[in-house]
């Protein structure tokens, strides 16, 4: 994965926490994994990084959460979407959607483009 692809993830990872969040109240460790089954293959997400976000979502009021303490093992940290989280993922939706029609045109523009080399397979004249 090049410098540039790693920079990128994580982008829009609050939209999908807050979406999955929307579906049904979840602990970090299996919001992250809901999170990697949902996205493409090659896709990542670091924990780290979800559980930063997921306590910054919960200090502007996007979440509140709460410990859960039945059941056999540790406790866990339960988060919930709250009303102001729907709201922000109602802006997630928009702004989601207006960048998919820019990128829908990208390629449409793209492919009608003149056939282009591809440097992979490209022979060098000797």
């Amino acid at each position: 994965m090049s410098t540039k692809e790693r920079n990128r993830q994580g982008r829009h990872l609050a939209s999908f926490a807050l979406l999955l969040l929307a579906e049904e109240p979840a602990h970090g460790l299996a919001l992250h994994r809901s999170i990697h089954n949902l996205l493409p293959t090659g896709l990542r997400v670091d924990a780290g990084n979800l559980y930063r976000l997921l306590r910054e979502m919960e200090a502007r009021g996007s979440l509140r959460s709460h410990w859960r303490t039945d059941g056999s093992g540790a406790a866990r940290r339960v988060y919930e979407i709250t009303d102001a989280g729907l709201e922000e993922l109602g802006e997630w939706r928009q702004d989601i959607a207006r960048r998919r029609e820019a990128f829908d045109l990208f390629i449409q523009r793209y492919d009608a483009l003149p056939a282009m080399p591809d440097s992979s397979t490209e022979e060098i004249a000797t």
